[in-house]
């Protein structure tokens, strides 16, 4: 395997382990400022939205700023679907380069998470991540990730560290 892919394939890796241990500064590190999280939803059976912009979405951040707000939100008890703070673990596979240019990296993935809480008890969740990312000096930040949930109807709540 390419040094490139496992740079790649370490940062997917490390991006869902933050989030299951609730490090929730180190994972918003790995974003750079003017980020896009994007989680599309489904218009029909088998058309996905593709305009953030014109279409209803099930979340779209733009920024690391906003990034940053949702996250204050859920570790501090405001994020009322999220008290008490569900427990996750991240299972992401299928790593794939789609496209290298430069310090440009297209990769997509594979994920599925298991959620367990109080309330709703254990929740499975499974899709596909699309990424863009840019080198910067010997890092990777994520500039872009697009998560696609393969349902199109959601039982209960849904937030960015459970996906």
């Amino acid at each position: 395997m390419s040094e490139l892919y496992n740079q790649v394939r370490d940062l997917l890796y490390l991006e869902a382990d933050l989030l299951d241990r609730q490090r929730w500064d180190e994972w918003l590190a790995l974003y750079a400022d003017d980020c896009v999280y994007w989680v599309p939803s489904w218009l029909s059976e088998d058309e996905l939205g593709d305009d953030p912009e014109m279409q209803v979405n099930m979340i779209y951040i733009v920024g690391k700023p906003g990034l940053a707000a949702r996250l204050h939100r859920i570790s501090s008890g405001q994020a009322y679907a999220e008290s008490p703070l569900t427990r996750t673990a991240h299972l992401v596979d299928t790593v794939r380069l789609l496209e290298h240019d430069g310090d440009s990296i297209s990769a997509s993935a594979k994920w599925m998470t298991l959620s367990a809480d109080s309330r709703m008890g254990k929740q499975i969740r499974g899709g596909w991540y699309e990424y863009e990312l840019r080198r910067t000096g010997d890092a990777l930040l994520i500039g872009r990730k697009k998560i696609v949930l393969l349902e199109d109807v959601i039982d209960g709540a849904v937030d960015i560290h459970q996906i």
